[in-house]
């Protein structure tokens, strides 16, 4: 017997790829609104919801999915759940690989092989594989409210234990973390997220001259700053520099340009930078975190089974979802005050924080589909969206990779960067055109989601 879609769920889970796509492809990186920014390191803006809310829906939707089942974790269901797992791994690993090779450079083995070995592990999907697997084997194992909610507890007790045990001193640093050290071991430094980044002032950093045209960078005084990750900014009319790293200092050689004064070019060195910026090898979406990540699936399973007990009764689904969520946001933001709200460490105060807006959002999603019923044309575009979600998700991404090509380099820019450069920047201001870029690659993917759900095409991952 198949299960029949709940619009409400859907439209709440389109809304939420919507918002991935959104917040994953502005017209420019440096020009964004900041609610449309994640959050530098502990807090939580709107785009650092989009993620928990996403896993929290999965928790919902694997409720009706194993309700069939009778909620038992056996051979059946465990080879479906893993089956799923992997899938979803393997989907999110081949997209960060993709286009498989560095397609700067002339095709080789040796380039695919290079690619490889660089490739980022985890992601996005992958996070979701993970934190799918632990939630729902829990939840089968446990089967009882109590004790599914009891096993969630523990895991984010566990987690802020692990922390807190690894570095006591301060255990959401941004470098010396338990969930960092774990990524550097599994799957190693050359194999995670080199996002996160720090501006240091270049007060931190002695600059000694070696001679006319070379110098030395290393760090001032004993401070937690590895020059591996260390790069500066050039200043707008520094000279060319040649860089060279070994053991932690940076050594410079200055290449003069044309018609330039070679004497002494090394002497006013830290003329040459603007600014320094630390990149510091961490994955957001690294293995330890997915401990906690499971939780919000767990969270998600939960609501399911709320709101299959009161689906006969649309108007009190509504009430409690609101009164839980609220008390999950209090929670969250109380706990907050020990174990800070932080999206890449996923904290158990941000799966409180973020769990509860989840349960607000879907309650008013129910109360203006199914108790009020406003016309469901209001709510088709997210619909669309919802009913394909990892397709789509996963389509944006390679429609972005591709375009982003070499080979569509127009004028020596990239297709994206031409397009925002001569068509959105302009309008208004450079931020509202980032964000117009961004809105307009989402209507292109939302034509594509509204021909397969015109057509009744549902890809199930």
């Amino acid at each position: 017997m198949k299960t029949k879609r709940i619009l409400a769920l859907d439209a709440f889970r389109g809304f939420t790829v919507a918002l991935m796509i959104l917040v994953n492809n502005p017209g420019s990186w440096s020009h964004i609104y900041s609610p449309l920014r994640h959050a530098e390191w502990q807090g939580c803006t709107p785009t650092d919801l989009v993620f928990p809310f996403f896993l929290f829906i999965t928790g919902i939707a694997s409720f009706f999915s194993f309700k069939k089942f009778d909620f038992k974790l056996d051979q059946t269901t465990f080879l479906k759940i893993f089956r799923r797992t992997l899938l979803i791994f393997f989907t999110g690993f081949l997209l960060n690989l993709y286009p498989f090779f560095d397609a700067g450079k002339p095709f080789s083995l040796q380039n695919i092989w290079n690619r490889l070995e660089t490739v980022r592990v985890f992601g996005v999907l992958q996070r979701i594989a993970c934190a799918y697997f632990i939630g729902i084997c829990i939840c089968l194992l446990f089967k009882s409210t109590k004790k599914i909610a009891a096993a969630g507890g523990v895991l984010m007790l566990l987690f802020w234990g692990i922390l807190t045990a690894y570095n006591p001193q301060n255990p959401y640093d941004k470098k010396e973390n338990a969930c960092r050290a774990v990524d550097l071991t599994i799957p190693g430094e050359n194999n995670v997220y080199k996002g996160y980044s720090r501006t240091l002032d270049l007060d931190n950093f002695n600059f000694n001259i070696i001679d006319d045209t070379h110098f030395a960078v290393k760090t001032a005084g004993n401070q937690n700053i590895d020059m591996n990750y260390i790069s500066f900014q050039p200043a707008p009319d520094a000279c060319e520099l040649k860089k060279e790293v070994q053991n932690d200092v940076i050594s410079y050689t200055v290449v003069p340009r044309e018609n330039t004064n070679t004497e002494n070019l090394s002497a006013n060195a830290v003329q040459q930078f603007a600014k320094a910026t630390e990149r510091i090898p961490f994955d957001p979406e690294g293995l330890l975190g997915a401990m906690s990540a499971a939780v919000t699936v767990i969270f998600g399973f939960l609501t399911g089974r709320l709101i299959n007990f009161y689906s006969q009764n649309k108007e009190k689904m509504v009430t409690h979802l609101l009164l839980f969520g609220l008390a999950a946001v209090f929670a969250g933001m109380f706990w907050g005050q020990w174990f800070i709200i932080c999206k890449p460490l996923w904290t158990g105060s941000y799966v409180l924080y973020a769990g509860g807006l989840a349960m607000i959002v879907l309650a008013f999603f129910i109360w203006f589909m199914d108790v009020k019923q406003y016309s469901q044309k209001y709510f088709r575009p997210f619909v669309a969206f919802g009913t394909n979600p990892l397709f789509l998700f996963v389509m944006s991404g390679v429609m972005v990779k591709t375009v982003n090509l070499p080979c569509f380099t127009i004028g020596g820019m990239s297709f994206q960067s031409h397009i925002y450069a001569n068509i959105y920047r302009g309008i208004i201001d450079p931020a509202f055109g980032s964000l117009l870029y961004a809105l307009t690659f989402v209507a292109v993917v939302w034509v594509i989601a509204e021909i397969l759900y015109r057509k009744k095409i549902f890809i199930k991952v």
